[in-house]
């Protein structure tokens, strides 16, 4: 089941009481490297014990990632093959939901973790901004707002082609739509828990 992205992993610099958890499909290719530029490293909070430390946290809308985390899988590891867009493969995939890091429930990247010890960015327009904010408030100046996303599924016509396959097909049938709603639960319940940074 695993594919790629490991629990725990995080970014952070030994100066610093904050750290950065990396939950892929929200805005982690922009981030990570802004943090590199102030010296933060590659960690994971469950094998390094960071638990003490300030998560930073970037929450996106479930289903919105889901689109393209699954547009992202199937051009990882199945770019080859002929996908017959067929009743039958859509059950299988909407059985299924979760097949690797980018469509795993954004929850489970934050096991263990003190939720109250945590700033949360919500993964929209406002976030490079917002981030940026956070930044030079705590002694990190930049001027990372006017960096441009990275790897989005729209920089492929591959993945957006899936991205707006996968949407036309979810959102047109309900029974789809609900298994990923249930399936996401728990990130609903957590986005609806938290207070997210504005600045």
């Amino acid at each position: 089941m695993r594919k790629g992205h490991i629990f725990g992993e995080c970014m952070s610099h030994q100066d610093t009481n904050l750290m950065y958890v990396n939950i892929p499909k929200n805005a982690s290719s922009w981030t990570k490297p802004n943090l590199r530029d102030w010296g933060w490293e590659n960690f994971n909070y469950h094998t390094d014990n960071l638990y003490h430390k300030h998560a930073l946290i970037v929450l996106r809308d479930p289903i919105q990632r889901w689109l393209s985390g699954i547009s992202e899988y199937i051009t990882l590891y199945h770019k080859d093959i002929e996908i017959n867009f067929n009743p039958s493969f859509f059950d299988i995939i909407f059985d299924r939901i979760a097949f690797d890091d980018h469509t795993d429930r954004q929850i489970l990247f934050l096991q263990e973790l003190d939720l109250q010890n945590c700033t949360f960015f919500w993964c929209n327009k406002r976030y490079r901004e917002l981030f940026s904010i956070f930044l030079n408030n705590n002694g990190m100046p930049n001027t990372y707002n006017r960096y441009q996303y990275q790897n989005v599924s729209e920089d492929s016509k591959e993945k957006k082609l899936l991205k707006e396959t996968f949407s036309t097909t979810l959102f047109a049938n309900s029974k789809y739509l609900n298994n990923l709603k249930e399936y996401f639960s728990e990130d609903y319940q957590l986005i609806k828990s938290v207070e997210f940074y504005a600045g």
